[in-house]
């Protein structure tokens, strides 16, 4: 598989749909074509790796294990490559050195490569989830972007968590090429925060990329329970009850308006799969969140033009 190096145009890659042999081949042309590191790495290990170009972001997950060594050495940097990127830690063991700095980061943490230093990464088993932007991108919102090679940034800062979170979300937002730019502006902002941002960079984070990053986050708590209320949630997220309703109502929807829509999308559902044939029309309203059968019917009739037992019928 042949990747061309491209200026963030869209592109999807993953070695799933590859033979086992030609999982790392192709991982390793797509490094030496896209990533800009040299890599050595066993060549009977299993790979599964995935990547999403967009413009001005690339995302990058890797699923298997890997026990590697990457390198960007100093006869590379005539490439021109001016990119940082961060990378998340989720398993194994991870070292990165550059400009005499070496970080271990832990489980969760993030590091700092930046593509302008040359560098040595060690890979032990390790899994991780990483997210790369142009230098120049961070550098309008950050202090001294140069100075954050190597740098470690701890899991339980905030900036990170909501980074994080929101990366988990981005192949959606990414499809649409509108979407893409705004996501990837999102992700300038908390990454600008976790480095260090300039006050006029926190002001500007503060008011596009993390409004976003905690609606996002809010919206996946709902989604594995539309049965949590605002209460609950604004504790659980750390914010106020009035604060998240402020995020939706910016959306031009509201709080109430968002939670009804998963409950009937979860109704909906159960009604359609063969796992819940044996259940009541109450006890799916109950299920979904819904504690009164009468505005259950109503709501549900109102949002899909038929009754639940006439979804039901139609399986």
């Amino acid at each position: 598989m042949t990747v061309e190096r491209t200026d963030y145009t869209s592109l999807q890659f993953s070695t799933r749909a590859l033979p086992a042999s030609r999982r790392l081949p192709a991982l390793r042309e797509l490094f030496d074509r896209s990533v800009q590191l040299e890599i050595e790495a066993d060549p009977d290990q299993p790979v599964e790796m995935e990547m999403t170009l967009a413009p001005g972001l690339r995302r990058a997950r890797m699923l298997s294990s890997l026990t590697a060594r990457m390198a960007r050495p100093a006869s590379m940097l005539a490439d021109g490559e001016d990119t940082i990127c961060l990378i998340m830690k989720t398993g194994g063991h991870m070292a990165i050195a550059q400009r005499r700095q070496e970080s271990v980061p832990q489980a969760g943490d993030g590091v700092l490569l930046v593509y302008r230093e040359p560098a040595l990464l060690q890979f032990t088993e390790s899994t991780y989830v990483s997210v790369r932007v142009p230098f120049a991108a961070i550098s309008t919102l950050t202090e001294n972007v140069g100075a954050a090679a190597a740098l470690r940034i701890p899991r339980d800062v905030e900036a990170l968590s909501l980074l994080r979170a929101y990366i988990a979300s981005m192949p959606q937002r990414i499809a649409d090429p509108r979407l893409g730019k705004l996501a990837a502006a999102h992700i300038y902002d908390l990454l600008s925060l976790a480095i260090g941002a300039t006050r006029e960079g926190r002001e500007i984070a503060n008011q596009r990329g993390v409004r976003a990053a905690r609606l996002e986050a809010i919206k996946a708590s709902l989604l594995g329970d539309a049965t949590l209320d605002i209460d609950h949630l604004a504790a659980r997220h750390g914010i106020s009850p009035r604060y998240i309703q402020m995020l939706f109502e910016q959306t031009g929807t509201t709080f109430s308006e968002f939670v009804l829509e998963r409950k009937l999308e979860a109704a909906r559902s159960m009604l359609a799969s063969p796992r819940y044939a044996t259940w009541s029309i109450a006890e799916i309203a109950l299920e979904a969140g819904f504690g009164d059968i009468s505005n259950f019917n109503r709501r549900y009739k109102q949002r899909y033009q038929t009754t639940p037992s006439g979804s039901r019928t139609k399986i």
